[in-house]
């Protein structure tokens, strides 16, 4: 009975040991050696400063997509209620 906790226990150290932090460090290595554009949000800057992402907002040219909202600049805030501004900080370009 001993045998089998120790067994047990051990297995659980080492799986975590192995599958929680020794294979997410190797794949975030490798994503950034090979793709760290991407692997970084594609972020965009502008005077040294990140303003956003390449990937959010990003502008589709066929029906079959998705269709994204309009910039944030260009919707009535009139129309939205307190609760509707409160989601997120305003876009300041």
């Amino acid at each position: 009975m001993k045998k089998n906790l120790l067994i047990a226990v051990l297995m659980t150290i080492a799986t975590t040991i192995l599958l929680g932090i020794i294979y997410p460090l190797v794949v975030t290595l490798l994503a950034q050696v090979l793709f760290h554009d991407k692997a970084n949000g594609q972020l965009v800057s502008r005077n040294g400063e990140v303003i956003g992402s390449r990937i959010i907002g990003q502008p589709f040219v066929s029906d079959k997509y998705f269709h994204s909202g309009p910039p944030r600049q260009e919707t009535d805030t009139t129309l939205q209620t307190p609760a509707d501004r409160t989601w997120a900080p305003p876009i300041r370009s």
